[in-house]
Parts: C-alpha cells; structure tokens; sequence
C-alpha cells in the first residue's frame, strides 16, 4: 500500500489529549490519510455514525466516557460496526486487553508508541478492512447474482409454462386448439386399435353467431365464444376434452363413446346451452345461443381422424340445412327443435 492510494483511507483520532492526537497524527501523515479527530467520546461516536471512516485509533482513559463504552456504542451501531479499532493506551493489563478485545477491538497499541509499529499495525489493520469490505462486497454481489438468476430461472420457468399452455390451448377460450387436437386424436385412434375400443367426436357450430357480434360488438362476440368454452367444459369431464376449432366452431372428443353416448352427450351440451344466458354480465341482456352438432365414430364411421371430422363436419352441414339447432349423425338428423324444460349438464 503506497502513499499516494493512501488518501483514500480515512482514520479516527480519539484522545482527550491534543498533544497525543498530534503525535500520532505527525507520525501518520506522511502516508496522506484523511485524517479526523475527536477529544471526547460522544464526538468520537457522532462522527463514526456519519463518515465511513476505515479505521478508528482510541484512547481508553478519557473522562465522561472511557474508550471501552466508546468502542461498545460504535460496535452496536450496524452504521459503524464494522469499522476496526485500534485502542492507543497506557493501560495495557491483561483484564483491559482482554476487555478490548470482548468489545471488538482489533489491536492494542501501548503508549508511548513506536512510530514505526504504530504505522506497520495501521497499514497491516486497513489492508485487513480493505479485503473483509472487498470480501463482503463480492459475497454481496454473489447473493445478488444467485438472487437475480434464481429470479431469471423462475420466470423462464413461467414463460416456458406459459408458452407450452399456449402452444396447445386457445388463448380465447383456454380449451385445447387444433395442434393438439391432430395430435391427441393420432394417439387415440393407436389406442382404440389396441384396445380394440370406439370413441367419437361432436362437431358443432353455433347458429346465426354473426348476428350478436353485429348486435353486441367483436368483444362480447369473444366473450359469448368464451362462455360458450364454458358450457363444454361444464358438461364434460377428463378423459373428454373440448376443443376451439376456429371461429364459432368447436370440436369435444369423447374416448370410450359409443355412437349412441355421443348422441346423448351432444344432447346434454345442446340443452345446457340453450338453458344459459350468455352475456348477462356484459349487456345486461341474457342472449340466447344455439348450434348444430354433428358425430361420427371411431371406427364404425371412419378409420382415420381426417375422416371422422369430415364426417362430423358433415353430419354438422347436413344439420345446418334442414333447420339448425339439432344434432346429427352419419346416419341423419336425432333432434330437431328445442327442449320444452330444458336442464344444464
């Protein structure tokens, strides 16, 4: 450590005789530290609270307040705790250096001192405050890397949870879209094959949608699509699962459903959406919704996903041409009008 970086160092000089403070200054000063001093304890400890001084030479024997009550308030100060004492004292008995050193005293110097010591100890103490700062700095710095990364990893997590929601769900409805869908339906028809089982899919559409989003805005026309999601998801339950196709089109697959359940699955949700009043929160109306369904079943009616949903697609048109808000089959059209007491699923 040489003079010149040495300015930046600031030290304490705390006795109530000037004449020592002068001694010890003088010895120091050739090294260019920044030098305070203080003649009582209370100066001594105010100052300690408010400059960031790197080391403090104390007296011990002072009036009012000796140097061990002096180094006890600054230790329990979390503002000045740290800084190293070094007590500068005629009173060099074991129980007194023992004491210091309870208190948190760095060093012991004993009056008179030899310049050469006292200035060997004060570079050997700041260079030790130097590395336990540096240190505690860099620990600091660590806790906060590790802090900040573990908080980056959490959000990739998020984000990746997110975007793999994303990547198979609609953002609309929260129902699966179409990439799971082909995918889904693959693994069920290699299922179905090996367990030698039948699952089927409803196809629906609602009926006339266009007219309450030119009545009620794009933005209920969302919000009624999203109740309707609801609905679906009211009347089904896992393994089943609802899809949004696109637009006002939906598609529910229903494993382990034969043609003659599925027909009575698309009757429940038919009823249960012509029981609901969509849109009440929002308009203040309870608009009324309907739509068409159409089945098909695996592998009675197709061998392959492509065309089972064509065959629903197309029991589901077929529906829309004899009148709407009815279900059909390959086969043909099962209901035709509305419930008369119609019951939720």
């Amino acid at each position: 450590m040489n003079s010149e970086n040495n300015g930046r160092y600031k030290i304490l000089i705390v006795d109530d005789v000037p004449k020592n403070i002068q001694v010890a200054a003088s010895i120091l000063q050739n090294e260019q530290y920044q030098m305070a001093f203080a003649q009582d304890g209370p100066t001594a400890i105010a100052q300690a609270e408010t400059i960031r001084f790197d080391l403090i030479l104390l007296d011990i024997m002072m009036p009012e307040m000796d140097g061990f009550e002096v180094c006890r308030q600054i230790k329990n100060n979390p503002a000045s705790r740290d800084i190293p004492v070094i007590f500068l004292t005629a009173k060099n008995d074991t129980d007194s250096v023992v004491k210091g050193f309870e208190l948190g005293a760095m060093d012991y110097l004993t009056k008179p001192f030899n310049a050469a010591e006292l200035q060997a100890r004060v570079k050997t103490h700041l260079e030790l405050h130097r590395s336990r700062k540096e240190i505690k700095e860099a620990n600091a710095k660590l806790r906060n890397e590790i802090a900040e990364r573990i908080k980056a990893e959490e959000q990739l997590k998020r984000s990746e949870e997110k975007y793999r929601f994303l990547s198979i769900h609609d953002s609309l409805t929260g129902l699966y879209n179409t990439r799971y869908l082909y995918y889904a339906l693959d693994l069920l028809v290699t299922q179905s094959k090996q367990k030698n089982s039948q699952f089927s899919v409803i196809f629906l559409d609602i009926d006339n949608f266009k007219r309450v989003v030119d009545t009620y805005g794009h933005l209920n026309g969302s919000k009624a699509l999203a109740e309707v999601a609801q609905t679906l998801q009211g009347c089904i339950a896992e393994p089943a699962y609802a899809v949004a196709y696109g637009g006002d089109e939906f598609v529910v697959v229903l494993p382990d459903f034969d043609n003659a359940a599925a027909l009575r699955k698309a009757q429940e949700i038919r009823t249960s959406m012509l029981a609901t009043a969509y849109l009440a929160a929002d308009t203040g109306e309870e608009v009324k919704l309907q739509a068409s369904f159409g089945v098909s079943t695996y592998p009675g009616d197709a061998a392959d996903i492509t065309a089972m949903l064509a065959k629903a697609d197309q029991a589901m048109f077929n529906v829309k041409t004899k009148g709407k808000n009815a279900i059909g089959d390959v086969r043909g059209a099962v209901a035709q009008q509305p419930d008369q007491s119609p019951q939720k699923c």
